[in-house]
């Protein structure tokens, strides 16, 4: 119940604040602006469920982004789509394997694998961004990121609701969902059961980087570019999501629900402080003091329990 009543809050400051929030354009604006941030928290979710945490899910969308870009030159953009995913997901297997596997830190492992990402993604675009706008296909593929059903309902909502809706279903419903909340309540407990926990703690990240990687390709769809620096400061709005939405730090609690409603939280506030024209700088300094905030309440929520 708190964070829908915090959403409710700041759903009515923001409509006060500005009286464009609450048209139509904008609340689409805002529908298509939190598309990547969900479909990756959906995979953050998975991975702090566990008590882990991924901070590469920003450079693997970078990588993934320019990968759809760059190979949408030479082959058609579905199997450009399925390359550049698929890499997500091998950076979410290595981020696995070291966790789960070699015993590294998650923390240590996936702030090391974002660094790899991210000088790949430099790498391969040799520093520049890749227009695909003009390649063959380029017109249909725009769509997935900016077109409509029915003239309606964008496209994105329509992924990352299913995102949303797949999560959900694997957290819930799936043998792999109900043994990663065990293993972020008693992961000694699961072992001692009986249960392989390594091949259960590689699936997190391994969705994570499918998350993430396809999060990349519906973000060069929306912009008509692979640009090496997109994605930069994403695992922060993830984290924040997630944290605000319930789920412990220290894994085991949380459900996708709420994770949504995080997701939300943080793309009214960025979407007001947009309208209101406050620079870049100071809504830097608000996400900051968000998280801070909302790590601090799920430690005194965790101590409570």
């Amino acid at each position: 119940m708190i964070p829908m009543v915090v959403l409710l809050l700041i759903f009515i400051i923001a409509t006060i604040a500005s009286p464009t929030f609450m048209t139509v354009a904008n609340l689409e604006n805002l529908v298509l602006q939190i598309a990547v941030n969900m479909i990756v928290s959906m995979g953050m979710f998975m991975v702090i469920l566990t008590g882990g945490i991924d901070l590469s899910v920003g450079s693997i969308v970078a990588v993934s982004s320019v990968l759809m870009a760059g190979l949408m030159q030479t082959m058609s953009f579905w199997l450009a789509i399925c390359i550049a995913t698929s890499v997500g997901m091998v950076f979410g297997l290595l981020n696995g394997f070291l966790v789960s596997v070699i015993n590294v830190p998650p923390f240590i492992s996936t702030l090391g694998v974002m660094s790899i990402a991210r000088g790949v993604a430099y790498w391969y675009t040799g520093a520049l961004t890749i227009i695909c706008s003009s390649f063959p296909g380029a017109e249909t593929f725009l769509k997935i990121g900016g077109g409509r059903i029915f003239g309606i309902i964008p496209i994105p909502a329509i992924i990352w609701l299913f995102f949303v809706v797949l999560t959900s279903f694997i957290a819930r419903r799936l043998t792999v969902g109900r043994i990663a909340y065990a293993i972020g309540g008693n992961e000694e407990a699961v072992r001692l059961s009986g249960i392989k926990v390594i091949k259960y703690k590689i699936f997190p990240y391994v969705f994570t980087g499918f998350c993430a990687g396809f999060a990349g390709v519906l973000l060069t769809s929306r912009l008509g570019v692979g640009a090496p620096n997109s994605g930069i400061g994403l695992e922060l709005d993830c984290v924040a999501a997630t944290v605000i939405g319930g789920t412990s730090l220290s894994g085991g609690h949380g459900n996708v629900s709420c994770v949504v409603i995080g997701v939300f939280i943080l793309g009214i506030i960025n979407n007001t402080l947009d309208l209101l024209n406050v620079a870049s700088y100071p809504q830097q300094i608000l996400k900051g003091v968000i998280i801070i905030a909302a790590v601090v309440l799920a430690l005194k929520r965790e101590k409570k329990v």
